[in-house]
């Protein structure tokens, strides 16, 4: 099996790399800046293609690995060769965009969605974090079995899926990943208004980050949740909220404390409800 990208962005070239290594290859690249389908085709000893036509021809699955806001003009665009996409495989990796983009094609070929559900900032840190991430996959029989062997090739978990509710899927994603980065950023910055020396410890939270992750890893979240809301400390959290002097920073922490009361539940006692008025000030 060859497979061709139409898009040679910091995942489908990750995912090409990993490729090499497999029995399944990729044929190319095809992509609007010839600068970034000539490195990526250098990287995946493949072929940095000039026009549709070579690359469907030379591949049997063809991974549209663009912005999400391309993938429509480039399946339309795909459907001026009609003659040759016959039986081809036909994918995209967007997390949000629904299956029905590629439509069009399924009358002459076969269609998936092969969303990787990491985060990958770069070429290293998809070659790095693609393995023994989950994959999951939508698509008609055909292309579904071609999925799940090409993320079973790079070492990943293969889920199939049908039917969910794409734009909520993606957004539980981007809470887990993009807004996690974000909370990170807002503690470091209550650190550095602290009068820590953040300058010369700016990794102070990461052994504790990582470690609430091993937790939620090995016991789930219902059980690794700690601190002065766990223990309905009172004095504690007044004095936080005392402390944060940024009117964002404060906000978001009232918003997590109420969040946190809320999904686990954390309730009957006079202190909490003390609490639920403080964070809805």
């Amino acid at each position: 099996m060859k497979v061709g990208f139409i898009g040679a962005g910091k995942v489908g070239t990750g995912l090409g790399i990993l490729l090499t290594n497999s029995s399944i290859k990729a044929s190319g690249y095809l992509s609007r800046n010839i600068g970034s389908s000539l490195k990526a085709s250098s990287l995946t000893n493949s072929t940095a293609f000039l026009k549709y036509e070579d690359i469907i021809n030379a591949s049997d699955v063809i991974i549209i690995s663009t912005k999400d806001d391309c993938i429509k003009s480039i399946v339309e665009e795909i459907l001026q060769y009609k003659s040759i996409i016959k039986n081809k495989i036909f994918a995209h990796l967007s997390g949000s965009i629904s299956i029905d983009v590629l439509k069009p094609l399924k009358e002459y070929g076969h269609t998936m969605v092969l969303h990787p559900v990491q985060t990958c900032p770069s070429i290293e840190a998809a070659v790095s974090l693609l393995p023994e991430s989950y994959f999951t996959i939508e698509g008609d029989n055909f292309a579904v079995n071609a999925g799940i062997n090409i993320a079973k090739e790079i070492g990943a978990r293969p889920i199939v899926i049908d039917g969910i509710n794409k734009p909520l899927y993606h957004a539980a994603c981007v809470m887990a990943s993009n807004y996690l980065v974000t909370l990170i950023k807002a503690a470091n910055e209550l650190l550095k208004a602290s009068g820590f020396p953040f300058d010369k410890h700016p990794n102070l939270l990461l052994p504790l980050i990582n470690g609430t992750l091993k937790n939620i890893s090995e016991r789930g979240c219902d059980a690794s949740l700690s601190g002065p809301i766990a223990r309905c400390d009172m004095e504690t959290v007044k004095k936080h909220i005392k402390s944060i002097t940024d009117d964002e920073l404060l906000m978001l922490y009232k918003a997590m404390g109420n969040a946190t009361i809320k999904f686990f539940k954390i309730s009957g006692d006079e202190k909490i409800a003390e609490l639920e008025e403080i964070f809805n000030e």
